[in-house]
Parts: C-alpha cells; sequence; structure tokens
C-alpha cells in the first residue's frame, strides 16, 4: 500500500492494538496509540509488554521475548483471518492500495483487479480467479451504492488520509476485493 515508513532506527512506536487491552491484563497502564508515522513502522520496532504482546503479531507466530529461538512456527488459523479482515491496519492498508490502484492513469475495474493480484501474490491471476474477484467487485458495488454509509465507514478506518475525489461505492468495493487477497493463502505463507 505504500504505507510502511522504511527509516532506519528511532525508538519504540506504539500501533493499532485493541483498545481496553493493557488494562485487562492489570498492569494499571493504558495503552497510548502512537499516531502518523508510528503507526506505519515496521514491526522490529513495536513496544512490546510481557504481560500484553502485540495481539496480531502473536497471532501470526511472532515469538515470545522470553527465549531466543532460530526460527519461528509457522501456522495457518481462522484466527488469522479474522485478524486480516478486522484489524484496522490490514483494513486501512487495504484501502489505502485500492486508492493508489484507482489513481492511476487509466484505471479500470478490471486492471485494478489484475494490478492487485499481481501486487499481492506475485502472479497473474488465472481467469477463473479474475471472474470470482471480478464477481466480488460487482456485488459490493451493488451493495455499497445502496447503502453509502457503509462504504463511508469502511473508508473511514485509519489514520491515513483518504482521498475524497473518488467515488465512495467504487473504492469501498475494490478495498473489499483487496481485503480478501489479503486473505488469500497465497499472500499470507510464502511457500
Amino acid at each position: 500500500s505504500g504505507l510502511l515508513v522504511r527509516k532506519i532506527g528511532g525508538p519504540s512506536v506504539m500501533p493499532y492494538q485493541p483498545a481496553g487491552l493493557w488494562e485487562e491484563s492489570g498492569t494499571g497502564k493504558s495503552y497510548a496509540q502512537a499516531h502518523g508515522e508510528g503507526l506505519y513502522r515496521r514491526s522490529l520496532y513495536t513496544f512490546w509488554r510481557r504481560t500484553s504482546p502485540p495481539p496480531s503479531m502473536t497471532t501470526f507466530d511472532a515469538v515470545s521475548r522470553e527465549v531466543c529461538v532460530a526460527r519461528r512456527e509457522r501456522t495457518a488459523t481462522p484466527l488469522q483471518a479474522l485478524v486480516l479482515l478486522n484489524d484496522p491496519q490490514f483494513i486501512e492498508a487495504a484501502r489505502v492500495l485500492a486508492e493508489k490502484l484507482a489513481l492511476e492513469p487509466g484505471s479500470t475495474v478490471d486492471s485494478r483487479i489484475d494490478k492487485s493480484f499481481r501486487l499481492l501474490t506475485g502472479r497473474a491471476a488465472s481467469p477463473v480467479e479474475h471472474a470470482i474477484l471480478r464477481k466480488l467487485y460487482d456485488e459490493q458495488l451493488e451493495r455499497f451504492a445502496k447503502a453509502p454509509d457503509e462504504a463511508n465507514a469502511l473508508l473511514s478506518v485509519g489514520e491515513a488520509p483518504r482521498g475524497e475525489k473518488l467515488d465512495f461505492a467504487e473504492l469501498a468495493a475494490t478495498t473489499m476485493v483487496v481485503r480478501l487477497l489479503f486473505n488469500y493463502d497465497e499472500c499470507v505463507t510464502k511457500r
């Protein structure tokens, strides 16, 4: 999506995390979410509290900081799919990528589907895959055209500025396609 801040070094940051999580761990401290660049730093810079590590990182097999390991475990669980679909970090990344694709000169629905698939999987979509994604886009476009408040809610997730010039229903439908691709096995697991 282009949100990643590539700056090397600096203090720890506190990206998106569910509200109230630190309070639940009984430490008496509250989580102060970062803003701006602090939301988009590499996970290497994410602040860890031993009693309440970053949930999305632990869901994707981040190693406990209590021991040193040579290789981390890899799993694929339904919880990972839920994180990819519902975590504000991933929803925002999907929206920003959808905006970038929509703003490219000569952009069409089919070109956005093809380019997003290629960017996220490293290969071209088969005709069957493209047809499935196009059907999803058309269904979501119809849904968001009838419910602009739902489109606005989806496109309002995250702090990255939103392009106001784009059609909300089209952008929301493209965002849904990208969100689905984030859950595609080839995007989640490198084989």
